[in-house]
């Protein structure tokens, strides 16, 4: 408990830092390597037995699609579709020139398009968050600010309330409890951010209610998502990378759903 705590803090001061003091493109640089990250660690985890140049391949598509927005920058042309067929093209090449076991070359290509779309449609949408405007730095913060709300206030109330299950069959410790206090603790954070930054003012107290509890929703399917990947492939954790919370993809697998979900929320708002 000791070491998650102050890897939290850690990482919280960090996330600050790199978001309220350095351009964008900085920010973008972050995003890039978290999404490399976890590239390798679902890679690690989907097939355990591929080699290190298949993991570095991966990797480096998954990277090269995470990080379109910037890249767009230099080259026009390489929009959000265009990374995603470069990249799925790629990949399927990639098999291709190492088909055996024939049997099974149909199932590895499948966990690699999975694994190309789970971190390819929503890294680059946090991207997206951080170029909206000159508050774009508030908007990642708060997005940041209804997911781990969501997390801490789930796992409290659960700890303290939980008495139903919620999705046994995925997660047998998240209880129906815990989710709707997960959403109470992200709609308050909402609350207090809509409040105290004068950036985000812009957001009415309607606004408040439906980003933070349906931004608690998506973190919770994101959460949801990667439970269930990992008991598909039967580890406990994605990686061991920070102390006390394990790899890459389980400190942010809620962000990645919670994220796309505030960048389509406010571009339908018109924010």
């Amino acid at each position: 408990m000791l070491s998650r705590i102050i890897s939290g803090v850690v990482l919280a001061v960090g996330i600050l830092a790199v978001l309220l003091k350095t351009p964008s493109w900085g920010f973008g640089i972050v995003v890039g390597v978290a999404g490399l990250l976890s590239a390798n660690e679902y890679i690690r985890m989907a097939r355990p037995n591929s080699t290190v140049g298949e993991r570095l391949f991966f990797a480096v598509i998954c990277g090269l699609v995470v990080c379109w927005p910037l890249i767009t920058v230099v080259l026009p042309w390489y929009g959000h579709g265009s990374a995603l067929t470069i990249g799925f093209l790629a990949i399927a090449l990639a098999r291709l020139s190492k088909p055996k076991p024939i049997e099974t070359a149909l199932n590895r290509l499948s966990l690699d398009v999975f694994g190309l779309a789970y971190v390819g449609l929503t890294f680059p949408l946090i991207l997206l968050l951080r170029e909206q405007g000159s508050h774009g730095e508030w908007l990642v913060l708060l997005t940041m600010v209804i997911t781990f709300a969501s997390d801490t206030g789930g796992y409290f109330a659960g700890r303290l309330l939980g008495r139903h299950k919620l999705y046994p069959a995925v997660s047998p410790k998240k209880t129906i409890e815990g989710a709707i206090g997960g959403i109470m603790g992200a709609i308050g954070g909402t609350f207090l951010m809509a409040h105290y930054v004068e950036s985000l003012s812009f957001i009415t107290p309607i606004h408040c209610v439906i980003l933070g509890g349906l931004g608690a929703c998506f973190a919770i399917v994101g959460d949801l998502t990667e439970s269930l990947m990992k008991r598909a492939f039967g580890v406990k954790d994605s990686g061991q990378l920070i102390p006390g919370h394990g790899g890459m993809l389980d400190r942010i697998d809620g962000l990645l759903f919670c994220g796309p979900f505030v960048w389509l929320y406010l571009k339908v708002l018109g924010a």
